[in-house]
């Protein structure tokens, strides 16, 4: 399949079908609905904002653990059929939350098995086809793609509010569910594929090798052993566990503390969808910087958004004000998985990309559940979420050190292992 050089580059496509998976997968899923969902299961069982938490910190760890195993399996088999198998599995655990029952251990099993079996919806195989689709427009297409998030930042939150006051929690879980599955579902299966060679095209709609040139080999890059005997690798995995402490423990604790402060559920949870909306603007304009100048300094100049955000929130901020941290907190996105991926790609190179950067997705995971599991504990003891938020701005600070010690990407040449 040939096209001609005014037609859209199909990546673009790919990219955008990229992109929907990831505004229905575990990922945004879970992050964007979570603290929606437990309001309701706190009031339902009695159950601590601290044993609900727990939930999600069971779900991480099992991210830290699973991906890299995920990671391999993608190199070896692909990342659609991984993709499109996860899809199903996700919405069949999703519906399975409506049976809940107030022993909280089968609450935090389901967390285990939905993490297991809807692994692959998540960045782990999305980024490996953006990553394989592009070269020199790698950054902006990650953006595109994984701005799905924001996207679904955006609807989840208020559309899970509505789903719930409208039907109740335990419907409502079954509605998200067939959600899921009737938008994503049918968008990966006819648009994506795993190489631009299937129909035959070139990365970024480069034209086709001249005939008579010898057949490339495996793409370039290190082994996952490698990799994991180099700082760059550690410096890189401290860096982003950092952000996902911080960045994702504001993002839950959001409708909650303004919910303390005496906003209207639903205007907190549309505050929730403004970071999501930030997020979207965050995650197109760093892929694109990501492109022209140096990948670290771009993320270290997007941390200092969520940074002023949370200091914001410390002294205080509600109503307009608020919001307003909350836009800034969604410029994180900028720091997060899509230069996490875009990293990976540029420094180890795209052979074993999928079984690195998932270490790196679960570290961020791991981060994302414990930060804030520990943020609602801190808001359990203390009255208040003032002392946690001024410790996750310092750790931002820290994250944005190790990323500005990250040295000039190797040049990877086709058949360089």
């Amino acid at each position: 399949m040939n096209q001609g050089s005014s037609k859209l580059f199909y990546g673009w496509y790919v990219a955008l079908a990229c992109g929907v998976g990831l505004a229905c997968g575990i990922a945004c899923v879970v992050t964007y609905t979570f603290a929606i969902f437990a309001k309701e299961l706190i009031g339902e069982f009695g159950w601590s904002r601290t044993e609900v938490f727990f939930g999600l910190t069971v779900s991480v760890i099992t991210v830290a653990l699973v991906a890299p195993v995920l990671g391999r399996l993608v190199d070896r088999v692909g990342p659609r059929r991984m993709i499109l198998t996860s899809i199903v599995l996700q919405a069949l655990m999703i519906a399975s939350f409506s049976r809940q029952t107030d022993a909280v251990w089968t609450f935090y099993a389901r967390f285990v098995l939905q993490t297991i079996l809807a692994l692959g919806t998540t960045h782990v195989a999305f980024t490996r086809v953006i990553a394989v689709w592009f070269d020199r427009k790698r950054g902006l297409a990650l953006g595109v793609a994984l701005a799905g998030l924001g996207v679904g930042g955006a609807i989840w939150p208020p559309y899970t509010q509505f789903l719930i006051s409208t039907f109740g929690w335990r419907s409502a879980y079954i509605g998200l569910a067939a959600t899921i599955l009737l938008l994503s579902f049918p968008v990966i299966a006819l648009v994506v594929r795993d190489t631009p060679q299937s129909m035959g095209l070139q990365p970024d709609g480069e034209p086709a090798p001249a005939s008579g040139t010898a057949a490339a080999g495996p793409p370039p890059g290190m082994t996952v052993g490698e990799a994991l005997r180099t700082t760059t690798f550690w410096m890189m995995l401290a860096a982003f566990l950092l952000i996902g402490l911080s960045v994702t423990s504001v993002q839950l604790a959001l409708p909650q503390l303004l919910t303390d402060r005496g906003v209207d559920a639903m205007l907190a949870a549309t505050a929730l969808s403004a970071v999501a909306v930030a997020l979207v603007f965050g995650r197109v304009a760093a892929g694109w910087l990501m492109d022209r100048f140096f990948a670290p300094r771009v993320a270290i100049a997007f941390l200092a958004g969520p940074i002023a955000a949370i200091l914001l929130l410390a002294a205080g901020a509600s109503g307009p004000f608020a919001f307003v941290a909350g836009l800034l907190t969604g410029m994180a996105a900028g720091a997060e998985v899509d230069v996490t991926a875009y990293l990976t790609s540029r420094y180890f190179g795209l052979r074993f990309f999928s079984g690195i950067y998932a270490w790196y997705y679960g570290a961020y995971s791991l981060g994302a559940g414990l930060g804030p599991l520990l943020t609602a504990a801190a808001r359990d003891n203390l009255g208040s979420y003032t002392e946690a938020l001024y410790m996750h701005a310092a750790l931002l600070v820290v994250a944005a050190v190790l990323l500005g010690r990250l040295g000039p990407f190797p040049q990877w040449r086709a058949g360089q292992a």
